[in-house]
């Protein structure tokens, strides 16, 4: 148990160390190797390494760097076949790598300028139509406004005019009604009239017979 604790502390400590590792790129050389030695008689643990390859740094002695490739081998190379700098091949591919990410960005971002440009101008036509909308809205309020102030002044005048009218209906039913009172007081006059002068008439009729009979026996002495 002991030998796998010791083995898992040397791993971590190994992470730790490659996390913090040095980087370096093979120079301008077109191919190198890196070897178990510090010695070009030593065997090749890795061969045909190309110019711009990023190397991580292990160790540093006499001239020589110890180096672990992209592959995971490790080896031995003189200081002078590596850079703390791309290649300038490389720095040049980088570079327009870099360049055309940047035109790509510039591209993307003027079409999102145009994108905002036409929403603005959408968004200002909206804002024009609805301050249209809102005058003319304001407008039919002030429409109805004035609409319900003459309705409330016809309804006045017909409350004042339902009044008036009544005012005079009650007036005619009292005229009628003093005219049918007068009516009948006049029929009833005429009608006493009529009976007085039926009876005064009768009177006559009976009387004036019995004049002429007195006044015969007189004339005839």
């Amino acid at each position: 148990m002991l030998k796998h604790l010791l083995f898992g502390l040397t791993a971590s400590f190994s992470i730790v160390l490659s996390a913090q590792a040095e980087t370096v790129y093979v120079s301008d050389i077109q191919f190198v190797a890196i070897r178990e030695g510090m010695d070009n008689s030593t065997r090749a643990t890795e061969r045909g390494i190309r110019s711009g390859t990023p190397l991580t740094v292990l160790d540093r002695s006499e001239g020589y760097v110890k180096v672990r490739s992209p592959e995971g081998n490790e080896g031995w190379l003189p200081d002078y076949f590596v850079s703390e700098d791309r290649v300038s091949r490389d720095q040049l591919v980088y570079l327009q790598n870099q360049l055309t990410a940047a035109q790509e960005q510039r591209a993307a971002a003027a079409e999102d300028l145009q994108e905002v440009r036409n929403s603005n101008t959408e968004l200002a036509n909206s804002v024009s139509q609805l301050t249209e909308q809102r005058e003319s809205l304001e407008q039919q309020l002030e429409d109805v406004s004035e609409l319900a102030q003459r309705a409330e002044e016809i309804v006045s005048a017909n409350e004042s005019s339902d009044y008036k009218i009544e005012s005079l209906q009650q007036q005619v039913d009292a005229l009628v009604a003093q005219n049918d009172r007068l009516t009948s007081s006049t029929e009833q006059r005429w009608f006493m009239i009529g009976a007085g002068t039926l009876l005064i008439g009768g009177l006559f009729g009976f009387l004036f017979p019995m004049t002429r009979r007195k006044k015969t026996p007189s004339s005839s002495w």
